[in-house]
């Protein structure tokens, strides 16, 4: 029925542009001056505004957090249209759970490799928490707003809406709200957000001054159901027709609930000792200091125990784990800008962290440290190539890691540029590895971890012929991770998800490549992306697929006199099979299993996207071939990858 409603769908919109195209020849005078007066509604789908009345686009400026800048696009691409998700981010090395709002299973390795902060607790949420350098700040000639509608999967909707104006020339804010709420189509999987930001950036007059300020609110709710249980799995793969309503399927459990939440205030000003009427600003001394000050909560409920989990502490009756993380950054720095010596930054870091595990009991567990880091960097143009480099050393501390990375860009080049560089890090693996403390017996550790260890080297080589090139390849020792225990009182036929940290002390080997490139002939375009990856381990640690592709063929034109542009096509993604680690809803995390792979399936999307002056339209039947390839797409062992659905959405500017 969703599949006809598709092509109805798509059939009527063709159809409606067909006939709007149309001359005059064939169509009824009375419905000529109608028509007519339709298409002299839009303008022409560029991307400036009216110069009568409003400011060139390109004075729409994005900030980021180092004040590099882009200019708002309008325009409509095959990036757009991967972004369009609720990440807004192109999600083609992760792989999505059935409803939106849940977490991502990694189909590549992710490695920060300028960061040496310990690693983010509570992992499944990282990818929809919103970083202190991820945060956009603005520069407007007028008041912009930005409003951003998708469906969800049942009952409910994805929002996302923002409004930055200039109070003067020199001073900017903003703010801005993101909401999703969506009940799924399995039995307690419920997902809603709710993140608000607000930023203010200003420079003074004689530009000696400036300061970045935002704050950001983020609450993640998801109600976990444990994915399917080992009757409901083989109910789902035997497509028995009673089960096509998944709402019917048995799931490990119905009372939890997982709730994430993040307050955070940041604040980076400098002052610049430059002379006033030095316009060109080649010899620059400043002074800085960045302020950050964070809390995160991390909780999980059930009204009673799992037998997946084991016992509870005694005297409870129902398990209320919470974890707490506050967090407080500052970075005191001075660089010198200078046409000799490019850049030169060194920068003090001071950062205090207050750990607890089960903070709602008395018996708590955690720590309380003050750890200090100096980093040195200098960035450098020299014979057409950007040379960058970053020292950072711990001073005193237990936690803070140690870095070194560099790289060489080339610049001014029309049709290759490369990319290529190293990077050393010693990084603490997380602090919920570290120390954990639970309601359930089973779940309290205090460990004593080393490190991980990583070195990286990379090549990037952009090509406007032969395409996008990346080679990387990184050696990982101590790696760390969760699997699973069987040595807490469970038998050999009991199912259990009982966590356990490991550090390994072999040392991991991991070569990734991927290539991406764009082919257009006429209105047709076939854009492919692809991954291969290789890991080299004495076992089975780090599981990724072997293969990752993704390719889209679609077709583009200019219709309605010039006054809508639109795309439409298909995307076909597909991962080799692999031992994907499995979803653990008791840490927020992902667990290591051996036992069950998956993948080997193609996810086929269909869309049709189209732009009407600064209104960007998309529609989309995705996974459009669920019911033709067979029940055996996973997102993780236990949990089932999204059936055929069709969603639309916009994302809409206004210019006031």
């Amino acid at each position: 029925m969703r599949i006809c409603s598709f092509y109805f769908i798509t059939f009527f919109f063709f159809l409606s542009v067909s006939h709007a195209q149309q001359e005059h020849g064939g169509v009824p005078k009375s419905k000529i001056k109608e028509i007519t007066s339709f298409n002299n509604i839009f303008s022409s789908i560029t991307d400036s505004i009216s110069k009568d009345k409003r400011a060139n686009i390109k004075k729409y400026l994005i900030l980021n957090a180092i004040y590099d800048s882009i200019y708002l696009d309008t325009t409509l691409t095959i990036k757009k249209h991967y972004k369009f998700n609720y990440l807004r981010k192109d999600d083609f090395e992760l792989l999505k759970f059935s409803n939106i709002g849940q977490t991502y299973n990694a189909l590549t390795h992710k490695y920060d490799r300028k960061s040496f902060l310990p690693s983010f607790s509570f992992s499944s949420k990282q990818y929809a928490y919103l970083k202190s350098n991820e945060v956009k700040y603005y520069h407007v000639p007028t008041p912009l707003t930005e409003l951003l509608f998708k469906t969800v999967m049942e009952q409910g909707q994805f929002t996302d809406a923002l409004f930055s104006s200039n109070v003067s020339e020199k001073l900017n804010f903003s703010i801005a709200f993101k909401g999703l709420r969506s009940l799924g189509n399995y039995q307690n999987i419920l997902a809603g957000s709710k993140v608000f930001r607000f930023t203010t950036n200003f420079i003074s007059s004689d530009n000696k001054y400036n300061f970045k300020l935002h704050i950001v609110n983020q609450n993640f709710e998801n109600k976990e159901n444990g994915g399917l249980t080992d009757s409901s799995i083989i109910n789902f793969e035997s497509e028995d027709q009673l089960f096509k309503e998944r709402a019917k399927l048995s799931v490990k459990f119905e009372n939890a609930i997982n709730n994430f939440s993040s307050k955070r205030y940041y604040f980076d000003h400098q002052f610049s000792f430059s002379k006033k009427n030095d316009s060109l600003k080649k010899n620059k001394l400043s002074l800085g200091h960045r302020f950050e000050y964070e809390t995160l909560n991390n909780s999980f409920y059930q009204s009673a125990s799992s037998e997946y989990f084991g016992e509870l502490i005694p005297d409870l009756n129902l398990v209320n784990d919470k974890s707490e993380l506050r967090t407080t950054l500052n970075e005191f720095y001075t660089f010198l800008k200078s046409d000799f010596f490019g850049k030169i930054e060194v920068i003090y870091t001071n950062y205090n962290y207050n750990y607890k595990t089960n903070s709602l009991s008395d018996d708590f567990k955690g720590f309380d440290e003050n750890e200090n880091a100096l980093s040195f960097k200098v960035n450098k143009n020299i014979f057409n190539h950007y040379l960058s480099g970053k020292i950072t050393k711990n001073l005193f501390g237990e936690r803070l890691g140690n870095l070194i990375d560099l790289s060489v860009t080339s610049v001014n080049n029309k049709d290759v540029n490369y990319r290529f560089g190293g990077n050393i890090s010693y990084k603490h693996p997380g602090f919920y590895y570290e120390l954990y403390k639970s309601s359930y017996v089973n779940l309290d550790w205090n460990n004593d971890l080393k490190k991980t260890k990583t070195k990286n080297i990379f090549l990037s080589i952009n090509s406007k012929f032969a395409g996008d090139l990346k080679i990387d390849f990184r050696m990982i020792n101590n790696f760390t991770y969760f699997s699973l225990s069987n040595d807490n009182g469970f038998s050999e036929n009991e199912k259990t998800l009982v966590p356990k940290v490991s550090q390994i002390d072999s040392r991991i080997e991991y070569l990734k490549v991927k290539w991406q490139k764009e082919f257009k002939l006429g209105k047709f375009s076939f854009d492919n992306s692809l991954v291969f990856q290789k890991v080299k381990q004495n076992s089975d640690f780090l599981n990724l697929p072997e293969l990752l592709t993704r390719n889209t063929i679609y077709y583009s034109n200019t219709i309605l006199k010039g006054a809508m542009f639109f795309q439409t096509g298909l995307t076909v993604k597909y991962f080799s099979k692999f031992y994907s680690n499995e979803y653990n809803p008791l840490i927020s995390s992902f667990h290591v299993q051996n036992e069950n792979k998956i993948g080997g399936f193609p996810i086929i999307d269909l869309f049709i996207n189209a732009k009407i002056k600064q209104t960007r339209l998309f529609l989309k039947a995705e996974h459009f071939n669920s019911s033709l390839t067979g029940n055996d797409f996973y997102s993780s062992p236990s949990y089932p990858y999204r059936d055929f659905s069709v969603r639309f959405g916009l994302v809409w500017n206004f210019f006031n």
